[in-house]
């Protein structure tokens, strides 16, 4: 990561932390359905495991039940601190849009199709156990759309819904991600690009280690 990359990581990072700041630990924890940790922390599920954050730092890591604090990519951690603000605990509607249906998202789409969409497509299109075992991994359920899909909760109340259509002789492989209608409820359209990005990035990473 260059140096201008990273300093606008680090000051995004620390907005994100003030923001948080001003927010009731007690109405995060109420609407996300996180759970209490100690007098100042609290614990929330993301993309199948746990992240720790503290109230009122904004320090996210992942959880460790030993203790140990295992460290987490820097946009992740922007992530959940501004899903923590934002959040507003309107549960899914169960209807499934696409990217491009989100608010400005046209305008990102290009991007977000180079960037999650094609990636997927190339890792699984032709392995679709590996495909289901990284999103069972992650709590995945399995869905009825094109070849193989999978809905994943990244975060409390925001479901994405991965798909996959094989690689035959006629076609190669494609991949699509949508967004549970209420998602802009909880995370702009930024925020979403970017916690899409990194499940599809995660479950490249996941299946290459297998």
């Amino acid at each position: 990561m260059k140096n201008e990359e990273l300093k606008k990581y680090r000051d995004a990072l620390a907005h994100s932390q003030q923001e948080f700041a001003k927010r009731s630990l007690e109405k995060m924890i109420e609407l996300t359905g996180a759970r209490a940790y100690g007098d100042s922390s609290l614990i929330i599920p993301y993309r199948g495991e746990e992240c720790l954050v503290t109230y009122p730092a904004g320090d996210v890591s992942h959880f460790q039940p030993d203790g140990e604090q295992e460290k987490l990519d820097i946009t992740d951690k922007i992530l959940i601190l501004q899903y923590l603000t934002e959040v507003c605990g309107v549960s899914p509607q169960g209807k499934w849009i696409s990217f491009r249906e989100l608010p400005a998202g046209e305008n990102h789409y290009n991007t977000f199709k180079l960037e999650a969409m094609e990636p997927l497509a190339k890792r699984f299109g032709k392995d679709p156990e590996g495909f289901a075992k990284v999103c069972e991994g992650v709590g995945g359920k399995k869905i009825s759309m094109g070849d193989i899909a999978y809905s994943i909760e990244a975060l409390p109340k925001l479901e994405l819904a991965f798909i996959l259509w094989l690689a035959d002789d006629e076609f190669p492989a494609q991949a699509n991600i949508l967004f549970d209608a209420y998602s802009s409820m909880h995370l702009n359209t930024e925020g979403l690009e970017v916690m899409a990005g990194n499940t599809a990035a995660k479950l490249i990473a996941w299946a290459d280690r297998t």
